[in-house]
């Protein structure tokens, strides 16, 4: 997919929900769960994030329900994946390696619940995380996200759907 059709939408949600999501998103009770690397095996051993799958094969999170909303405005056929990520900061911006979500042609959404100095990169493109932002991209396009140095988290959630 070519740049031509990524697009930024700044202020998704309406500014109350979406405040209610971020606070818990970035809060004591959200339940993440540590991953050893971030995008392959041979990532060096300080990297490493934490997820939440709010959906995956057919299985709802208890959390599902957080993204009723946000689903409504993709008008998605089908669901492939919704992940939430927490990557912790590191002293200076560090890329992640590129990849893709999966081999084949899809839909995605990367959705920003916080702004952080750390880009995601699609296409040669850097995009920088803002809160209630949402960027709407082919996920089988290589990218790359980078981890934060100006915050304490970078917390995105990745839709992946048709």
């Amino acid at each position: 997919m070519s740049s031509q059709l990524m697009e930024i939408i700044d202020n998704f949600l309406n500014k109350k929900e979406f405040k209610k999501i971020q606070n818990f998103m970035m809060g004591a009770n959200c339940p993440w769960y540590y991953n050893d690397f971030i995008s392959d095996s041979n990532d060096a051993k300080h990297l490493y994030y934490f997820t939440h799958t709010f959906f995956f094969n057919d299985t709802r999170s208890p959390l599902f329900y957080l993204w009723k909303n946000l689903l409504k405005k993709l008008d998605y056929k089908a669901l492939i994946r919704i992940k939430g990520n927490l990557y912790p900061s590191h002293p200076k911006i560090i890329p992640n390696t590129l990849h893709t979500d999966y081999p084949f042609k899809h839909k995605g959404c990367l959705f920003y619940i916080n702004s952080n100095n750390g880009p995601t990169v699609i296409e040669n493109k850097s995009i920088l995380p803002k809160e209630n932002r949402a960027v709407l991209f082919d996920p089988s396009t290589p990218h790359k996200s980078n981890l934060c140095s100006d915050q304490q988290v970078r917390v995105t959630i990745n839709f992946n759907y048709f």
